[in-house]
């Protein structure tokens, strides 16, 4: 049997950039956080209530959208590149569909989705029109996510990467210009800026690409590629488990919200920090998916097994270095998020145990990313309605709220559900890593 090759050099040459673009989309809301915690920082429990829904919708929507990234590296290994441009366009219709009917769902709901919770009417109230607003931004960014895959499948991540961090721009002019006059309203109002520009400037460069010919994005008249059905097989499961997910850790925050308005704010802060640290994890988690993807296509599944430990062990050095540097950093970091010394002492004593959260967090995604590159969809999505849904909101609850730890209380709870689901998924990785994944989609069935 031939030995297979490193996949270090192509996993950090499409991950370094895919990274940055998702340090990017974190970027804005920290930048969000950040501008109202100095310029309004009594409206940051009413930020991080109209986020949180907002989110649900948002990260399920993203996972919906799954099947474009890999079903288009799986084309262009089978050496079909016009496949790729087919599931773009599908995946643009998707993206549309579903950010319209999400962003239906949440002014349809209103402040019920606060109040049903137990969040006091004086507190959700305000944090309705920010959850109103931030809906209107949900469609623009899924035209955004199906461009982004696209590229990060032909290999071309610097384009998003781009493009990302100058809507970054045009998100700080217009806090800047809006918060202090409107507040967490004005910040919405900021992000749909942002994401306009966003959404436009990607699919013009998409267009326009040198080689949009060969990709199937112009003339792509007869080109055969995923159908609607193929990317929501992929898709379906990836948005289930995200859902379930972005659910749990909003639940995580009313509960937050059910003990005090400073406890929500510095939940979310603290998960701020966290998700600009996941970013790194999702970058490799996009590369180690494309390449496993493009492995399958090429009918060689030992590469796709290096492919799958090479991002599941490079995700943990990174992990282990970031949890370094915020141990290094924690008593700047509460004081770069908020004037409110208090809040800001709070914060940077939480820092350790944000820093236990980031392996197996990290761990997971990666790992769930790689199955799913095999067609292996519903295992990972399993596995997170078991640790997420099942376990972290019951034990946040009990750890925060009964046994009064706060905001501890809840980041013990993530670590303990991310632990568990690293530990699933990484069985199962190393249980069928090696097999042809016809065998796991046949034993999936």
């Amino acid at each position: 049997m031939a030995a297979t090759r490193s996949f270090v050099a192509p996993l950090l040459r499409i991950a370094g950039p895919v990274a940055l673009a998702r340090l990017g989309i974190i970027g804005m809301a920290l930048v969000d956080v950040i501008v109202v915690g100095q310029l309004a920082p009594d409206e940051l429990p009413h930020q991080a209530l109209g986020w949180a829904p907002t989110a649900v919708f948002l990260v399920a929507a993203i996972g919906l959208l799954q099947g474009v990234q890999v079903l288009a590296a799986r084309s262009i290994g089978e050496g079909n590149k016009k496949g790729a441009g087919v599931a773009l366009r599908r995946g643009l219709v998707l993206g549309l569909g579903a950010g319209v009917l999400s962003a239906f769902a949440m002014w349809a709901a209103g402040g019920n989705l606060f109040t049903v919770f137990g969040v006091e009417a004086e507190l959700a109230a305000p944090s309705t029109p920010v959850m109103n607003v931030l809906a209107l931004s949900i469609p623009l960014h899924l035209l955004y996510i199906a461009g982004t895959f696209f590229l990060e499948s032909i290999k071309k991540p610097g384009i998003s990467t781009a493009i990302m961090w100058l809507a970054n721009a045009v998100n700080l002019a217009l806090n800047l210009w809006w918060v202090p006059e409107h507040g967490a309203v004005g910040s919405a109002w900021a992000t749909v800026g942002a994401r306009v520009f966003l959404a436009g400037a990607l699919l013009l460069c998409i267009y326009f690409l040198r080689d949009g010919v060969t990709f199937g994005v112009r003339k792509s008249k007869g080109a055969e590629g995923p159908t609607y059905g193929a990317l929501l097989a992929v898709g379906a499961a990836a948005a289930v488990s995200q859902a379930v997910e972005a659910g749990a850790f909003s639940a995580m925050t009313v509960i937050a919200g059910r003990i005090s308005a400073d406890v929500v704010a510095g939940y979310q802060i603290v998960l701020n920090l966290m998700a600009l640290v996941f970013m790194v994890a999702l970058g490799l988690a996009a590369a180690t998916a494309v390449l496993v993807s493009e492995a399958i296509g090429r009918q060689a599944p030992g590469d796709a097994k290096s492919a799958g430990w090479t991002g599941i062990w490079l995700n943990a050095i990174g992990m282990v270095l970031c949890a370094i540097g915020i141990l290094v950093f924690a008593d700047r970091i509460g004081h770069v998020y908020t004037a409110d010394v208090p809040l800001a002492a709070l914060i940077s004593s939480l820092m350790w145990v944000a820093a236990l959260v980031l392996v197996p967090d990290g761990t997971q995604v990666v790992a769930a990313s790689a199955l799913r590159a095999r067609s292996d969809n519903w295992f990972p999505t399993f596995s997170h309605i078991l640790a997420y849904a099942g376990v972290m909101p019951v034990l946040g609850w009990w750890l925060a709220e009964h046994q009064g730890m706060g905001v501890a209380g809840l980041l013990f709870a993530i670590f303990w559900a991310s632990v568990l689901s690293a530990l699933v998924l990484l069985a199962r990785w190393w249980a069928i890593a090696g097999k042809p994944a016809k065998v796991v989609a046949q034993a999936a069935e």
